[in-house]
């Protein structure tokens, strides 16, 4: 498996890596997402940007299993944190007839080489309550919960 930045000859199969996102998302919080196509315009902008990249995992015959999009952030401005530059790990997707199989752990292993080489001082991402295969790989991947995100519903 080649781990690699997408280039714009990839963003239909981003595409459809994103709808399986959203079907997965739909499933677990049917509340609050429904399937759904991700913009090209989005993906492009990601594609441009100084400080993010959609780094793609391909299968040795070059089509694209996976991709984390990344973003190179700043603390905000505010008094009582402390000024720290880092990696915000956007979306994480894998086919699925792909996880399982180590191309996850590959992308989160490009995903701090690449904040790493940027001197991000950690990496940040969200995931679903619901979503116990992700939470499980980030965890053993070093990832610790820091903060929840709650809400009523009203």
């Amino acid at each position: 498996m080649k781990i690699e930045p997408a280039a714009c000859s990839d963003l239909e199969a981003l595409g459809r890596l994103y709808e399986e996102l959203y079907v997965r998302m739909a499933a677990l919080q049917p509340e609050h997402f429904r399937p759904a196509r991700q913009s090209p315009e989005f993906l492009q902008s990601i594609l441009d940007s100084q400080d993010g990249d959609i780094l793609t995992a391909r299968d040795p015959s070059g089509e694209a299993v996976g991709f984390a999009v990344v973003r190179f952030q700043h603390t905000p401005e505010y008094p009582c944190f402390r000024s720290r530059q880092y990696t915000c790990l956007m979306d994480l997707v894998v086919t699925e007839n792909r996880r399982g199989q180590g191309v996850g752990r590959a992308l989160l292993k490009a995903v701090e080489d690449w904040a790493r080489s940027r001197g991000s001082a950690f990496v940040e991402l969200g995931v679903l309550s619901e979503n116990h295969p992700a939470i499980g790989l980030y965890e053993s991947y070093g990832f610790l919960e820091r903060r929840k995100v709650m809400e009523m519903e009203l």
